[in-house]
């Protein structure tokens, strides 16, 4: 069996220098295993990130993966890859489109992995992070 089609999780960070502010991610290619493994064969990756509703979301990146097992919906916490824009996002709650308390996307995207909360803490990037805030992935 390839390296590739190998189960694994991986964490890596996301560190936001103007904030102060750090998560962890875990990343986890059993959903989109290349777009995984092109995510960890360009870090770290320096971007600023922006906000759209309780979604944080990067300006492109040198990542250039197509849809692979892509979701429209997707759940708290979740990690993805928006092949549309070469972008990564962080759901931290609603977009403008969701409905009924689900989480909706602009268009589809590859689940990569999760955002790590600790001990129930609160996490207080979303409050801090306005339209092009820096963001190093590593």
């Amino acid at each position: 069996m390839s390296n590739l089609l190998r189960y694994m999780k991986k964490i890596i960070k996301v560190i936001f220098p103007d904030i102060n502010r750090e998560v962890s991610i875990e990343l986890d290619n059993s959903r989109s295993p290349n777009t995984v493994k092109a995510i960890l064969e360009n870090l770290p990756i320096k971007v600023n990130i922006n906000r759209w509703g309780d979604e944080l979301y990067t300006e492109k990146t040198k990542i250039i993966e197509e849809e692979e097992d892509a979701k429209k919906e997707v759940n708290l916490l979740d990690v993805a890859y928006w092949p549309e824009g070469n972008a990564l996002c962080l759901f931290y709650g609603p977009t403008p489109i969701s409905k009924e308390g689900k989480i909706f996307v602009y268009s589809p995207v590859n689940i990569v992995g999760r955002i790590i909360v600790h001990n129930n803490e609160k996490d207080d990037v979303l409050e801090k992070v306005i339209n092009s805030t820096r963001v190093i992935f590593k």
